[in-house]
């Protein structure tokens, strides 16, 4: 199969938030950032200046991108819905509007001096609650058979979103003390992973992994 990225825009998502099967390449993806280093993801931002690498203003935004946003917007102590949060980032009101590098640099040097030292005990416990709570967003538990209406925040499922919000998430991730931190993905997800990866394996068809964070990955 042709293993392509997953996550380069939420115009990929309708308002459904619903996650019916592992996405092989977005899992690879998520895994291979796993132990890099939070500067490669501040990194990363810098590539990503339009207003729709973050989200798609034609479609609801997706929760799991609403949360890292809405968290951000905590961090930032911006106010707003997620696109007025994107547009404070990108100074773009629409995707079609001019890019504004200057502008978005300037978020991106904010962003990396921002902390949670400067936050109210308020506004720390609603970062934190952004970054890992559970949302609604539905997924079927193959092995149990039953759907799980609601899953806790984690970086596969921002990536499946949005990369942009991925290396967002990622670098915010890394302000929460390791305990505190959301996990990486949820049990359902990597044992639908596994099983696939088996289940290709033997087939001779398994995407061939890619190399670590921040390699660049081919596609």
């Amino acid at each position: 199969p042709v293993c392509r990225s997953s996550g380069s825009s939420s115009s990929r998502h309708n308002s459904e938030s619903v996650s019916m099967a592992v996405d092989v390449c977005a899992m690879q993806e998520n895994l291979r950032w796993d132990g890099v280093p939070a500067v490669a993801h501040h990194a990363e931002l810098t590539k990503m200046d339009e207003f729709n690498y973050y989200i798609s203003e034609y479609f609801e935004t997706p929760p799991p991108a609403v949360n890292v946003l809405d968290a951000l917007a905590v961090l930032m102590g911006w106010s707003g819905d997620s696109k007025q949060i994107v547009t404070k980032m990108t100074g773009q009101r629409h995707t079609e509007d001019k890019m504004y590098p200057e502008h978005f640099s300037d978020f991106l040097t904010k962003l990396k001096e921002a902390d949670l030292v400067g936050l109210s005990a308020t506004e720390k416990d609603r970062f934190r609650m952004l970054m890992t709570e559970q949302i609604a967003w539905q997924k079927f538990d193959h092995e149990k058979e039953r759907y799980s209406e609601q899953t806790p925040m984690n970086s596969y499922d921002v990536l499946k979103c949005s990369q942009a919000c991925f290396h967002l998430f990622e670098w915010m991730r890394s302000l929460l003390p390791d305990e505190e931190r959301p996990p990486r993905f949820v049990d359902i997800d990597i044992r639908a992973f596994r099983d696939k990866e088996k289940e290709l394996k033997q087939k001779g068809c398994w995407p061939e992994d890619p190399l670590p964070g921040p390699a660049e990955r081919p596609f």
